[in-house]
C-alpha cells in the first residue's frame, strides 16, 4: 500500500505474515533487514552486509516473541543505517 501523503512510501503494515523487506546502500556497501516468521513461530529479524565491490560479507540473525519487537527492532535498526549514510533502496 503506498502513503497517500507523499504518492511514493510505503507504511509498514501493523501486523503481516509476509516478510517485511528493507535494503540500504551507500558508496561501497550493501545492508538487508528482513523481518518473518520462523517454523517455529518466532519473528526472526536477518541481517546481512556485504562489500559492493568484493564478495565479503556477512549475517546474523534474532528472535523476538512477537511482531510488535520484531518491527521495533528492524524500524531501529533502519534508523542507525540512516544515520550512518546509507539510503533505502527498493
Amino acid at each position: 500500500m503506498i502513503d497517500e501523503v507523499d504518492g511514493v512510501t510505503q507504511a509498514l503494515p501493523l501486523h503481516s505474515d509476509s516478510p517485511i523487506r528493507r535494503r540500504f546502500v551507500c558508496a561501497d556497501r550493501t545492508y538487508s533487514l528482513m523481518l518473518s516468521r520462523d517454523l517455529l513461530g518466532d519473528w526472526v529479524v536477518m541481517q546481512t552486509w556485504g562489500s559492493r565491490i568484493s564478495k565479503h560479507g556477512g549475517g546474523k540473525s534474532r528472535a523476538f516473541a512477537s511482531f510488535e519487537a520484531g518491527l521495533a527492532a528492524l524500524s531501529a535498526l533502519a534508523r542507525v543505517r540512516q544515520e550512518r549514510g546509507y539510503q533505502l533502496a527498493e
